[in-house]
């Protein structure tokens, strides 16, 4: 996993550069975060924003639901709002009450929690929708697949992880007959000036590893990033435009890029039959279509950004220990539930205390730094790598059997043993059907740790 912004100087530039309100506020729901957006969007400056509540910002309709909900989420520890993207109303400091599209995270830290929000003024968003509806309205209310399209563009603008909502874009872009397109797309999200494409259906390998990376300009879907136009493309082998070839027969296409204040962040590539048309109604649509789902992209990319401050540790640039706890907890759902292997590794570094006691300190940290950058080249970019405390480390592997793991383990302790500074000890697990929670993975990767370490150091052992 790549690390995140560390320093408080990188998150006090994406505090000023955002255009969505991030507020935080302690237990007692009293303010102590306040960006520039904050103070364009209520009104209030950074110095009345600090002897508020958040309670404040709300209609006295919501406020006492939302003191109950803390005092019940500080008493229970279950969330019920927090890693949701939710709509609720808000309040300026002129009175004037307004809809926002809210995103909650909470850290606990020395026994105190804190909690993030990033809030965003969808005023337009909703006069858009607005007129999407009354148009609808126009078309007599019988198009069904027209109000489905609202109902799901409206439904995935409240998914915040990225995959899941990538996902269900196509998912529901794809099943629809109202664009006439074929179970088959994909989604481009542009990094610099490549085309990353995040998310497919229907596609094969070959076709991914042709198309993963292009630039932006290249074939329609560059050209559509690049211009901010929609692309509608009656014929792939007439179309000069159409660069990138690959063995799919004849087909048509609708390129729709997904921007968000003006920025294009990605683009969804449909397939139609050759000769297919679209018509300037179902343009228009379209085009708000673009807009809904851009913003979900950003606010996503936003949250993902605001969650790496928080879940990533400092020194080494990993994973912590909640993010990590939070991702087995998902994956262990995902196994359960679809099936396949999953497996991790916990490892320690062998007599790390003596190498602290006799080089220092600082030459300590820079040994965890040195063994965290060992670990990340060690595995693939879909393996999340954490710091599980102190010299320990944890390594989760998707769609991975336990003795693939071995391999891995084995692969990470000779790397550590050939690099000559310290050796490590290392515990493999793997999921089973009895494992119903996180943390049974884990202890049994640590028992098998404890083995290898009783047993020599500097050696795999395997949980069972």
């Amino acid at each position: 996993m790549e690390a995140g912004m560390k320093t408080e100087g990188e998150f006090n530039k994406l505090l000023a550069v955002s255009v969505d309100a991030i507020v935080s506020m302690d237990e007692r729901d009293r303010i102590i975060l306040w960006n520039p957006a904050a103070e364009r969007m209520f009104g209030y400056s950074k110095a009345e924003a600090s002897g508020m509540t958040v309670s404040e910002l709300m209609p006295e309709v919501h406020r006492k639901g939302h003191i109950e909900g803390i005092r019940r989420f500080l008493k229970t520890e279950k969330p019920t709002l927090i890693g949701r993207t939710v709509e609720v109303e808000a309040k300026r400091k002129d009175g004037t009450v307004f809809p926002v599209e809210l995103s909650l995270a909470a850290e606990k830290k020395e026994g105190s929690w804190t909690f993030f929000s990033i809030i965003r003024d969808i005023t337009e968003r909703k006069k858009g929708e607005a007129e999407i509806a009354a148009k609808n309205a126009l078309l007599n209310k019988a198009n069904s697949e027209l109000r489905l399209l609202l109902d799901v563009s409206m439904a995935i603008s409240h998914t915040i992880d990225m995959d899941a909502l990538l996902k269900n874009i196509l998912e529901t872009i794809t099943t629809l007959d109202l664009f006439k397109v074929e179970r088959k797309g994909g989604i481009f999200i542009v990094d610099g000036d490549k085309m990353r494409l995040r998310s497919y259906v229907g596609h094969t390998a070959d076709f991914v590893a042709l198309h993963d990376g292009m630039k932006v300009g290249d074939c329609l879907c560059g050209l559509a990033a690049r211009t901010g136009e929609i692309i509608i493309s009656g014929d792939s082998d007439e179309d000069l435009r159409h660069t990138i070839k690959s063995d799919i027969a004849a087909h048509g296409h609708i390129i729709l890029p997904l921007k968000s204040d003006g920025e294009v962040l990605g683009v969804l590539c449909l397939y139609t039959p050759t000769g297919a048309v679209v018509d300037e109604m179902q343009k228009s649509m379209l085009a708000a279509i673009g807009s809904l789902l851009g913003v979900a992209i950003n606010n996503s990319r936003l949250y993902e950004k605001t969650r790496e401050l928080s879940l990533c540790d400092p020194l080494t640039g990993l994973a912590n220990r909640r993010l990590m706890y939070i991702e087995l907890e998902r994956n262990i759902a995902k196994v359960r539930r679809y099936g396949g292997p999953f497996s991790l590794i916990m490892i320690d570094i062998d007599n790390f205390k003596e190498y602290n006691d006799t080089h220092g300190h600082l030459a300590g940290d820079a040994l965890l730094a040195e063994f965290s950058a060992l670990l990340t080249v060690s595995t693939r970019e879909m393996d999340m790598r954490a710091r599980y405390g102190g010299e320990e480390f944890l390594v989760l592997l998707p769609d991975t059997d336990i003795k693939t793991a071995q391999v891995v383990a084995e692969r990470i302790r000779r790397a550590a043993e050939q690099k000559g500074d310290v050796t490590v000890s290392l515990g493999v697990a793997a999921y089973d059907t009895g494992i119903k929670q996180g943390v049974e993975i884990v202890n049994k990767a640590d028992d098998a740790l404890y083995r290898a370490k009783c047993n020599g150091r500097n050696r795999v052992e395997t949980g069972t």
